[in-house]
């Protein structure tokens, strides 16, 4: 028996697709169950769906590449479901594609079927690339962010922060702008927060006692939930595409 079709035993694509309410989700899963009978494309020469199912195997085979075959089991359609469902949208080199296929690779290995949380599929795929990027970056280690904020003395007030210093590599963002926008969202998803390192340093004017301002010395890192999310989809090393485009 070849890969394609050890791969299909571990995945419930009867159950998948039967849910009439999922009719993309139901698509998806009757090609692959032709595509598991026939371990090859059979259809009429057309273009478009030829493309579609040399992709979802090629997308089955580096699942397979994941899982050792005595590991394999049957996925919980919770988890695969909003996979097959998402995967239909993404880049298929993207680094968004590669976590569904961990995610799906998790749920199929009862060595790691323990990470793979029914919430991660649905948190993946609200995931702007340059969000992935940096929970990329994040699963290696914390990034150090420094501010600044004015003292008033007038009204005995703190005025908004501005960015003094930034170690995280905006570079490799498409949008480096909207870092702060992108922490923010994935604060609000539970997977990453901006910690206060250390007390507020006040700042003086030059010769003086009197204060002008703070130093905010701050940490991006991944919260609880972020690093169970990171263990169970974020890959070692990033897809040769992302690469290319931010090298």
């Amino acid at each position: 028996m070849g890969w394609l079709e050890e791969i299909a035993k571990a995945l419930p694509i009867k159950e998948i697709y039967q849910d009439a309410a999922q009719p993309a989700v139901k698509q998806v899963g009757q090609a692959l169950e032709r595509t598991v009978k026939t371990a090859r494309f059979v259809l009429a020469p057309v273009e478009y769906i030829a493309a579609q199912y040399v992709r979802w195997e090629r997308y089955l085979e580096r699942v397979s590449e994941k899982v050792p075959e005595e590991n394999l089991i049957e996925a919980d359609p919770q988890i695969a479901g909003p996979v097959f469902e998402n995967l239909r949208y993404a880049k298929e080199d993207s680094l968004i594609a590669e976590m569904f296929l961990n995610l799906l690779a998790r749920a199929i290995d009862k060595e790691r079927v323990h990470e793979a949380h029914p919430a991660i599929g649905h948190i993946i795929g609200q995931l702007h690339p340059d969000e992935a990027i940096i929970l990329f970056f994040l699963k290696q280690r914390q990034y150090s962010l420094q501010e600044k904020s004015k003292y008033n003395r007038e009204n005995n007030t703190l005025s908004p922060r501005t960015e003094v210093k930034n170690d995280f590599p905006l570079d490799r963002l498409a949008f480096p702008q909207n870092f702060r926008i992108y922490l923010d969202h994935l604060y609000s998803l539970n997977l990453v927060w901006l910690r206060q390192a250390g007390n507020q340093v006040p700042t003086y004017d030059e010769g003086t006692e009197n204060q002008n301002g703070v130093i905010i010395n701050n940490v991006a890192e991944l919260m609880g939930f972020g690093f169970v999310f990171a263990s169970a989809c974020i890959p070692e090393k990033l897809p040769s595409e992302i690469i290319e485009n931010n090298t």
